[in-house]
């Protein structure tokens, strides 16, 4: 099952900025409602690619006020739901709640995110024409992936697109204004170049269990292909491991702020648990603003960063 999660996890993360280009909207879903299989599209991980591979990439609609989309967890209780609720000065605000309440909002540059989403694309082309070396090559082995300069890229870029930030903690609004604070980390970075890698390399125990679930991954097949869920169309992958289990991703390009509709984990031992995270509804208007008060308590977060680095900075 651990083997079953640590997949699932590499998978979600290969869309975690989204798969699909900006388009003007959704794309209908078929009239007949039917689903429509195509089968093994696409590499299986052992190096048998179909001639006509499924194409990857889905027209998405660009992000604006009103839109949401909930998930829930199959047999569970709760709903998170995600929406854009406000606009301020090009950036749009982002709302996070959990059972109906508002935990976060997150202001968001649309156009850094537009960039992000181009890198997630080729992400994806890579991950389809082999996922066993996409994983391979993208799964820490010796060391933490806070080395590898092409995520740390990423993420200097992912916090740009990051302006502001509201925070519910239950007694309080917090606003945390994120100006200056890219810079200031780009600097730490600089400055202090193994600053993430310190203690977090992976112990003899941690690398031999990274060498064997690369090794699983090799015995695994994937497969792509085209359904219908709840009459949405969706691009769906799955990775099959004879003695682990099934996992399977449908991700649609009809869908407001992230491409997710479904991801199933359904492991072969009857004694392990599996999973379903779906879709519970999503809408391209009618999104509430929780957040609507002044805040209790501004923090200029680059400074309090600089505090931060200045005192571990000094002698001990």
């Amino acid at each position: 099952m651990v083997k079953l999660t640590l997949i699932l996890a590499m998978i979600l993360a290969v869309f975690s900025f989204g798969c699909a280009e900006q388009g003007d909207g959704p794309v209908p879903a078929d009239e007949n409602g039917e689903t429509t299989e195509t089968g093994d599209t696409g590499d299986n991980g052992n190096g048998e690619t179909a001639d006509d591979p499924i194409s990857t990439t889905m027209n998405y609609p660009a992000p604006e006020v009103g839109q949401w989309i909930a998930y829930g967890l199959e047999g569970e209780e709760g709903e998170l739901k995600l929406s854009i609720v406000a606009e301020e000065e090009g950036s749009l605000w982002y709302q996070i709640e959990w059972d109906g309440e508002a935990v976060a909002q997150l202001l968001i540059d649309p156009a850094v995110m537009e960039q992000l989403i181009t890198i997630s694309d080729g992400y994806i082309d890579e991950f389809v024409a082999d996922p066993a070396a996409f994983i391979e090559a993208n799964m820490p082995q010796n060391t933490n992936i806070m080395e590898n300069e092409e995520y740390l890229d990423n993420m200097m870029l992912f916090l740009t697109a990051i302006k502001k930030a509201r925070i519910n903690d239950g007694s309080q609004l917090l606003l945390l204004d994120m100006a200056g604070v890219p810079e200031l980390v780009e600097q730490m970075i600089a400055d202090n170049p193994d600053m993430f890698s310190q203690g977090m390399d992976m112990g003899p125990g941690e690398t031999a269990e990274m060498e064997e679930f690369l090794a699983e991954v090799e015995n695994a097949d994937f497969g792509y292909g085209e359904v219908e869920i709840d009459g949405v169309s969706c691009m769906q992958f799955t990775a099959t491991h004879e003695e682990e289990g099934t996992i399977i991703i449908s991700v649609s390009g009809d869908l407001p702020i992230l491409p997710l509709m479904e991801a199933r984990v359904t492991p072969n031992d009857p004694e392990e648990e599996g999973g379903i995270i779906m879709v519970t509804g999503f809408g391209f208007e009618g999104a509430e603003n929780l957040m609507t008060g002044e805040p209790d308590q501004v923090i200029p977060v680059a400074m309090m960063l600089q505090g931060f680095a200045s005192q571990a900075s000094q002698p001990q």
